[in-house]
Formats: C-alpha cells, sequence, structure tokens
C-alpha cells in the first residue's frame, strides 16, 4: 500500500482547484467570524502545493502522503486544537507553565512549529534521495539548462547580427 505511485500530472489543475477553493472557504469562514473552522481548515492549504512540489516526473510516491504530509497533519491539528482548548481554559495566568510557556503557546511551539518543523526537515534529509531528487534527475535538470542557455545565445546573436545589418 504504501509503495505505490500516485499520479499528479493528470491531477494538476484539481490540485489546483482544491486549492483556491480552500482559500476561498477560509476567507468565507473567517468573514462570518467562524475562525477556528477557518484556522483547522487552513492546514489543508498546504496539501495541494506539497503533492504537486513533492512528485518526480509526474508521479508521487504513497509514502510521502503518510510522512510526512500525515504526521505534519496531525501536529498542526493537534497544535490548533489544543491551542484553543487552553485559551479558553486559563484565559488568565495559569497555575502551571509547559516549558516556562502559556499552555497555549507551549501547544503552538512544540507542536505547530518545532513538530511541523522537524517533520519536513527530516522527511527532507530521509527521501531526498529516493522521491525528491531521484537518480538521474539532477543531470536531467542540468541538461535542460545548458539547453535553455544555449538557445539563448543563440537567439542573442541572431539578435544583434539583425543589428548591424
Amino acid at each position: 500500500m504504501l509503495n505505490g505511485e500516485i499520479d499528479v500530472e493528470s491531477r494538476t489543475s484539481e490540485l489546483m482547484l482544491a486549492s483556491g477553493v480552500l482559500w476561498a472557504v477560509v476567507l468565507g469562514l473567517a468573514l462570518v467570524g467562524q475562525w477556528f473552522p477557518a484556522l483547522l481548515l487552513s492546514v489543508f492549504l498546504f496539501h495541494p502545493w506539497f503533492v504537486i512540489g513533492a512528485s518526480s516526473n509526474g508521479t508521487i510516491s504513497t509514502k510521502l502522503l503518510v510522512y510526512p504530509l500525515g504526521i505534519w497533519t496531525v501536529f498542526q491539528l493537534s497544535a490548533y486544537v489544543l491551542i484553543e482548548y487552553y485559551a479558553n481554559a486559563f484565559s488568565g495566568s495559569p497555575e502551571f507553565l509547559i516549558t516556562g510557556m502559556h499552555p497555549s503557546f507551549a501547544a503552538a511551539y512544540w507542536l505547530y512549529w518545532v513538530g511541523g518543523f522537524m517533520t519536513v526537515t527530516l522527511a527532507y534529509g530521509i527521501y531526498f534521495r529516493k522521491h525528491f531528487l531521484p537518480e538521474g534527475e539532477w543531470d536531467r535538470f542540468l541538461e535542460e539548462v545548458e539547453r535553455v542557455n544555449a538557445e539563448a545565445d543563440a537567439q542573442e546573436t541572431a539578435e544583434s547580427a539583425e543589428v548591424r545589418n
């Protein structure tokens, strides 16, 4: 199940549309004062861009949807839920602190920032060679850059020859 590949190239338009719809719904919820559902939904704004950006040769490994994307999503949603809970439970000064911070800020710091950052950073290191930059992909990219540069040089040469005539 986790060793599969999902075709992204044929779904790019749908993913872009989903991103736009998510933005519109988040904005609409915020405008009617439903900030917490909007905040929870905003976690999913990252998903279409992750899927498109992490794809290689038009596909994405299902492993990347579980880790880091799935784990990252759990960290983000947990942080937001705990922020809301602790902010309401301890609107003033709580009797205890978590690592020296108000419990709601500790949830933001440890889950949202550290948890999310570490998940994405570790996944990049673990999966970089296999999924983000498969064998030969960098060489193909360099060849494409050289081809584009050669075409630009040829066009500049042709344009300068036209100016002289």
